[in-house]
């Protein structure tokens, strides 16, 4: 009796799991069909049509030789489904994104594919990369092979066409293996937040009265700083504080830290980002739009101030209405070009933070 009703207990277990696994199963079944896509391609449609034909003679001749022909047609489709299913299937993709994407300048995407199938390789595989509100991707991986249990990777480049937030969304593989006649997809969820910094926009450079100026040689900015831009060999004059002893016994040489030169002076440039509002003007979509591109020089030409600043060796910061960055110093500039990419528009007209009275104050204008 004991084991009765022990037999009774399990059956009674796997009848109230059972719909929940089945429930379970179709709402994978439902998110897979959601992230699949499918089409016929222009190769595929004359191959259905060709293939209706012969159907259509078939049944109106009753000829068995036009029947063996439209069973191979058919038979074609089918493997062709089935072929191409098993090269999206088991696939995991990786996206590789660079450290640093500027305006217009091109930057190296990766994508990798793994192929977790034990002994079934991927064919033709075609990835695309996509932001997001993207529908179509300029440029495209592809994979002729991918072996099981391997992975491969490929490359592409993307040139940004707006600073700010980039938001990488999904990727999308693709395959037409193995005749061309059906195009199938599978979406993949691969989400990345990258900024993109402003290009920098050559202006006029202020004077930098009681400041350190220089020529744009790196050498310029070296000196006795906290940052260490790097190792050399030793020379004549050194100071032993600087020798990297360590390093040195690795190589059999001695070699020293080099250091990155204190900030001489600060150059605070000040971008104004306060939109006055044209009311209800007939062209005031018009003056925003005007408004929007002298906005986006100022900052570009913010950009390249940063950028030549800090090679003279100075400390940086930027101030726009309301709010401010930290000050940078040389080997920090990416941090002022992060908060520069960020930057925008505000219809208050708070006035700007109070700067330090030794510090050089340049106001940014658009060229």
């Amino acid at each position: 009796m004991v084991g009765m009703g022990a037999k009774a207990t399990t059956m009674n277990a796997k009848a109230q799991a059972g719909p929940r696994g089945l429930r379970a199963y179709l709402r994978k079944m439902r998110r897979r069909r959601l992230g699949r896509s499918f089409r016929f391609t222009r190769e595929g449609k004359v191959f259905i049509a060709v293939t209706a034909g012969v159907g259509i003679a078939a049944i109106n001749t009753g000829n068995n030789l036009l029947y063996l022909v439209l069973g191979l047609l058919l038979s074609l489709l089918l493997v062709s489904g089935t072929l191409s299913d098993l090269a999206l299937y088991k696939l995991t993709l990786r996206r590789y994104a660079p450290q640093r994407l500027v305006v217009g300048l091109p930057s190296l995407f990766e994508i990798e594919v793994k192929n977790r199938k034990g002994r079934v390789p991927s064919y033709a595989l075609e990835i695309e990369d996509l932001a997001k509100d993207e529908t179509i991707a300029e440029r495209r991986c592809f994979f002729l092979k991918v072996a099981p249990k391997k992975s491969q990777v490929a490359s592409y480049e993307r040139v940004p066409k707006r600073r700010g937030p980039l938001q990488m969304e999904r990727v999308v593989a693709r395959t037409r293996y193995p005749f061309g006649l059906i195009e199938k997809g599978q979406r993949y969820r691969l989400e990345d937040e990258l900024i993109v910094l402003p290009a920098p926009l050559p202006v006029p450079t202020p004077p930098l009265h009681g400041a350190h100026r220089g020529d744009d040689e790196a050498a310029k900015v070296r000196g006795r700083g906290t940052e260490v831009l790097g190792l050399r060999e030793y020379r004549t004059g050194d100071d032993a504080r600087s020798v990297h002893w360590r390093r040195s016994a690795n190589l059999d040489r001695v070699v020293v830290r080099e250091r990155a030169k204190a900030a001489q002076g600060v150059l605070v440039l000040r971008v104004d980002n306060a939109f006055r509002a044209a009311g209800a003007r007939r062209d005031a979509a018009e003056a925003l739009e005007g408004w929007n591109e002298a906005f986006e020089r100022r900052i570009s030409a913010a950009a390249y101030l940063v950028e030549w600043a800090l090679r003279q060796g100075m400390g940086v910061q930027v101030l726009l209405r309301g709010e401010s960055s930290t000050v940078a110093g040389p080997g920090q500039g990416d941090a002022l070009l992060r908060f520069l990419a960020l930057a925008d528009a505000t219809e208050q007209t708070d006035p700007f933070d109070e700067v330090a009275p030794h510090a050089t104050v340049w106001d940014v204008r658009a060229p």
